[in-house]
């Protein structure tokens, strides 16, 4: 009897561990498609068998985690880059609009009717008509100068928000991790559903800004941002925080500051932040845009080349007369701007408002003295070499900067494809390791339930046996 009841008692436990496997094989088909999720394999542990002293054998089930940090990282690395670019094509395309140099765009088309209006003007210089259609095109001029102003302003203000908004995203992830890792640490028996869920928010705060994860006890982790600063270390939250690096604007305090990311102790790591679509935002914001628009140290190309149009125009007429005759009267400037406008030279650009049309200079003084000779040099000045801005003429220097951000977007066009295909081949790798195959599952599941069945045979005979001994026990 003894030998029947340990036999009994092995087939018990084999039934326990029969049916724990099917219900881990069943939880990995219910979850195949959980992102995070990593398979869970049964495995089957013989145990001893000595009835003489008490070991009945039967099986044990223990359930192995295939997740692989390696893989992990990987993807997580991967997708960092890919928020980075991925970020930089949505912040970057509004500026194509700002920049281009077809001829329907507003300042190339209103720079090609100024001097368009200074070569007719220049046919018959005491034409009235002509005059003010100088004055209409450089009103026209002005008017696409603040307008491009705006629109980067806009774009600075939105990269500006996003990046508060990524902060207070990347903080949120942060808390998501921690919380799972006190969960971890109230129940260290392992757990696929908080071990997806915590994979799952490593790899969205990976897209917002890379991270690295040190792998603790029981599967909590310590996430380091940019591989030095301590995000999460257990169940605590090192919150960043961004703001305006006012120091980046010693001498040019009319511009813009750049933007800075903090530690929870004030220290500023902005310099660690180098993927993910923070990295992406940071570069956009702090150095991009000042070389168009200004800011830190720079004066930016738009307001440069507006600056540059002005005064060269202004300084032309300057130098012109409004009369035939000695003495010679010069011609009044024809724009003005306000070169410490809180938000550029360009967006301030304006024609004089007390400039009428015989007050702009067309003859030349010489000698020799020439009627029209200064609206001849102003209908030449986009297209005279060396040019008035930096070498180059007003449409050419527009040209340079519509270049700059061309390469930009084409670049970070280039780099997005590239890395959806490492990101793809990261991930595919990290199915293959930790995956979820429907097919091994259901070839499984049938292997268990037939060794289920057949534990429930070996009891169903056992007891059996010991009822018909029962029986042969006389009464």
């Amino acid at each position: 009897m003894g030998s029947l009841f340990s036999a009994l008692t092995a087939a018990g436990q084999s039934l326990q561990a029969f049916e724990q496997a099917i219900n881990v094989t069943q939880n990995n088909v219910t979850n195949a498609n959980s992102p995070g999720y990593a398979e869970q394999v049964p495995q089957l542990i013989s145990q001893p068998f000595q009835d003489g002293t008490g070991l009945a054998g039967g099986v044990q089930e223990q359930t192995q985690d295939t997740r692989d940090s390696y893989a992990d990282t990987a993807v997580q690395q991967q997708l960092s880059l890919q928020g980075m670019y991925q970020q930089l094509q949505t912040t970057l395309a509004p500026l194509q609009n700002v920049f281009d140099v077809s001829s329907s765009s507003p300042i190339p088309s209103a720079l090609s009717q100024l001097f368009q209006s200074f070569s007719t003007w220049a046919t018959q210089p005491d034409n009235t008509d002509y005059q003010s259609a100088v004055i209409d095109a450089a009103q026209q001029t002005a008017t696409a100068f603040q307008q491009a102003a705006s629109q980067l302003g806009a774009i600075q203000d939105n990269t500006t928000n996003d990046i508060q908004s990524t902060v207070t995203q990347i903080n949120q992830d942060a808390g998501t991790i921690a919380s799972l890792n006190a969960q971890i640490a109230q129940d260290p028996t392992p757990d696929a559903g908080l071990s997806a869920q915590l994979e799952n928010t490593l790899e969205n705060l990976s897209g917002l800004a890379n991270i690295q994860t040190i792998a603790g006890i029981g599967g909590q982790v310590t996430v380091l941002l940019g591989g030095q600063t301590p995000l999460v270390i257990g169940s605590q939250v090192n919150a960043i925080q961004s703001g305006n690096n006012t120091a980046s604007n010693s001498g040019n305090p009319g511009a813009a500051p750049t933007i800075s990311i903090f530690d929870s102790s004030g220290d500023d790591i902005t310099s660690q932040i180098t993927s993910g679509s923070l990295a992406g935002l940071l570069s956009v914001r702090d150095t991009l845009l000042p070389t168009l628009i200004g800011g830190g140290q720079q004066v930016g190309g738009l307001n440069t080349l507006a600056q540059g149009l002005a005064d060269t125009i202004n300084n032309t007429l300057a130098a012109g007369s409004t009369t035939d005759a000695s003495p010679y009267q010069p011609g009044a400037p024809l724009f003005t701007y306000n070169s410490s406008a809180p938000s550029g030279i360009a967006s301030s650009l304006a024609v004089s408002s007390t400039i009428t049309g015989d007050q702009l200079a067309a003859a030349s003084p010489g000698p020799p003295f020439s009627a029209n000779g200064t609206a001849l040099a102003l209908a030449g000045l986009d297209s005279s070499s060396p040019g008035p801005v930096d070498g180059q003429g007003f449409t050419q220097y527009f040209g340079s900067l519509t270049a700059t951000v061309g390469n930009a977007v084409n670049n970070a066009n280039t780099s997005a494809t590239a890395q959806s295909q490492l990101v793809a081949q990261a991930q595919s790798l990290q199915q293959q390791v930790s995956g979820v195959s429907l097919d091994e599952e259901a070839v499984r599941l049938v292997q268990l339930q037939s060794s289920y069945q057949a534990a429930s045979k070996v009891v169903t005979v056992i007891d059996q046996m010991m009822q018909s001994l029962m029986d042969e026990i006389p009464t």
